[in-house]
């Protein structure tokens, strides 16, 4: 797999403990302070926008939501029922 070119720059001010942190972190890894903090940044954002894309519901189905919780249907007997035993046994 062909790598991309690397034409961005970021930069970060820290401390001196930050950065002792870092360092023996990615001594750890056998990486670089760079490499060690740009793989950790990237799972990092992978992790977030993951769970991000998990939560966001397509319209047609915020809108089900939506009407489901404004206007729940009634109670069927079966549930009527469990309800029922879950009181005998639970009070």
């Amino acid at each position: 797999m062909a790598q991309s070119a690397k034409t961005e720059r970021l930069e970060a001010r820290i401390t001196s403990r930050q950065k002792r942190l870092l360092s023996d972190a990615a001594d750890l890894f056998g990486e670089t302070v760079t490499q060690f903090v740009l793989r950790a940044a990237e799972e990092r954002a992978n992790m977030i926008l993951r769970d991000d894309n998990l939560f966001r519901l397509a319209e047609k189905d915020r809108v089900a939501l939506i009407d489901a919780l404004a206007r729940p249907p009634r109670p069927n007997k079966a549930l009527r029922r469990g309800y029922r035993i879950y009181k005998e046994k639970f009070g």
